[in-house]
């Protein structure tokens, strides 16, 4: 009777245990564990990185700081940074640049690759040197529109297969098209996961899927509006947009694809005898409204860190704690996200042009400051953070103190 009583409670604690083990990297050099995202693209747009030696030796500058984890960014759009066959090279095809800083980057991408240069391997044996940990970050949905009178960087940026399949895309309410394509199509996750598949043969540790560049990911298409019909037995032109019914058909398409690329990493894994790590960055507000199902994801061990973050400009503030209580006895590491920039905005193409011609103050941006980020992550950590995620942030000495910061609770 006891080892049956025994049984039966195993049985009702079994889903409340992830079905497999999450690995999160170690912190480096400190107590926390810090993480940095480069955007693989602009230090090419500013003239930084002109050959392999330059980005090899720019990644080798992180060995004495507490870095743990470099996540560099292999996708602009839905083009590549790397030399690929599953999509294109950024600026392919492309003759006429908005941006001076565009045909730079384009055309020293396009050099290096008939050089014989993987920048994305060269990347990964940078870290390995550096002692840092590479992770290969796939920005999710970051196409850009096509009109007129500026089209420059959908042009550079947005892949062949989203200009041959528009019937791929986001549709509004109304059908209208809202120029991303939509996971709701297997094909796009199949584009996706071929781009991964791809990433995973180089010698990268793990690969970061960034769900803040850019939602959203569904809208109404016709596969969603079908499984609406299919599960509530109601016509979906007859909801509001803002049906709460919507979120899990997103999610489970959603979660569909993460397990995909965990899947293709653990095949990955055992060929190369280590395991592979993924991690994810979200929106703590809007997650489930965007199909980002963290908890199952926690659930089921799909992820080793997931970094908590908001659709917008740097300075936010957000209770870290309910995502730490969720994360509790999965493994995952929980870090705070945070945005370097302050205020500011990309240059457009005209801007860059006036500029150029001295009509215009280049504008500037406002940026968080050492004594901030150290007061902000005291606060992280007393409310459970296992590290600081950075994104648009290139100052190494915050790399180099944020991991040693004591967590200090807020005065009440």
């Amino acid at each position: 009777m006891k080892q049956t009583l025994l049984a039966t409670a195993a049985l009702l604690l079994a889903p409340l245990l992830p079905t497999r083990a999450a690995e999160p990297p170690q912190p480096r050099h400190g107590e926390k564990l810090i993480i940095n995202n480069d955007d693989g693209f602009s230090s090419f747009y500013s003239g930084r990185y002109k050959s392999a030696e330059d980005l090899h030796r720019h990644v080798l500058t992180f060995r004495d700081t507490q870095l743990a984890v470099f996540e560099w960014c292999i996708s602009s759009g839905s083009r590549a940074n790397y030399p690929t066959k599953a999509t294109e090279l950024v600026g392919e095809g492309v003759t006429d640049f908005g941006r001076k800083g565009d045909q730079l980057a384009a055309e020293t991408l396009h050099r290096l690759a008939a050089e014989g240069t993987d920048t994305l391997q060269v990347v990964a044996a940078a870290c390995h040197e550096a002692g840092v940990a590479c992770y290969a970050s796939l920005r999710m949905n970051g196409d850009y529109g096509a009109k007129l009178p500026d089209d420059s960087l959908s042009r550079l940026f947005n892949s062949d297969f989203w200009r041959a399949h528009p019937e791929f895309r986001i549709r509004g309410p109304k059908g209208e098209d809202k120029i991303k394509l939509s996971y709701a199509f297997p094909e796009v996750q199949a584009f996706k996961l071929g781009i991964l598949r791809e990433v995973v043969t180089r010698d990268i540790d793990g690969i970061n899927l960034d769900f803040l560049r850019h939602p959203p990911f569904f809208g109404f298409e016709e596969p969603l509006r079908q499984a609406f019909e299919d599960k509530y037995h109601v016509d979906p032109t007859t909801v509001p947009v803002d049906d709460p019914r919507w979120s899990p058909l997103r999610a489970e398409l959603m979660t569909r694809f993460v397990r995909d690329v965990r899947h293709l990493l653990d095949e990955e894994g055992q060929r190369k005898h280590r395991h592979l790590g993924l991690s994810a960055r979200v929106d703590w507000k809007e997650y489930q409204t965007l199909g980002c199902d963290i908890e199952t994801w926690l659930h089921e061990g799909l992820l080793d860190y997931l970094v908590i973050a908001q659709h917008s400009l740097g300075g936010y503030e957000i209770d870290l704690a309910p995502f730490v209580r969720m994360a509790q006895g999965t493994g995952c590491a929980i870090l705070y996200g945070e945005e370097g920039i302050l205020s500011g905005h990309d240059r457009t193409a005209a801007e860059d042009k006036l500029i150029a011609e001295g009509k215009l103050v280049p504008p500037k941006s406002e940026h968080l400051t050492l004594e901030q980020y150290q007061a902000r992550a005291a606060r992280w950590y007393a409310a459970g953070a296992a590290g600081v995620h950075l994104f648009n942030e290139g100052d190494h000495h915050v790399m180099s103190v944020l991991g040693s910061v004591k967590a200090t609770p807020p005065p009440k």
